[in-house]
């Protein structure tokens, strides 16, 4: 049934990784990993891949998405 790749291992590793800094002192980074920001008004996250990436603003193209929908059918209501 196959195993995990090289890049499935490390992921898990640094996914244990984080949940253990995080549980061991409230902050999941650590030496070697990427930086996990804090959350806030800038909508900062991890992206946990293959590849961890710092981001920002995970649904903002969605959210325009759909306020733009809501725009249209408020528009053809009226």
């Amino acid at each position: 049934a196959g195993g995990a790749t090289k890049e499935e291992n490390k992921l898990s590793r640094n996914v244990m990784r984080y949940w253990t800094n995080f549980a061991k002192n409230g902050n999941p980074n650590g030496e070697g990993l990427v930086h996990w920001p804090q959350y806030g008004l800038e909508e900062r996250y991890l992206e946990i891949d293959l590849e961890q990436k710092a981001a920002e603003k995970l649904k903002e193209r969605k959210v325009e998405f759909w306020a733009q929908i809501m725009k249209e059918m408020q528009t053809k209501r009226k």
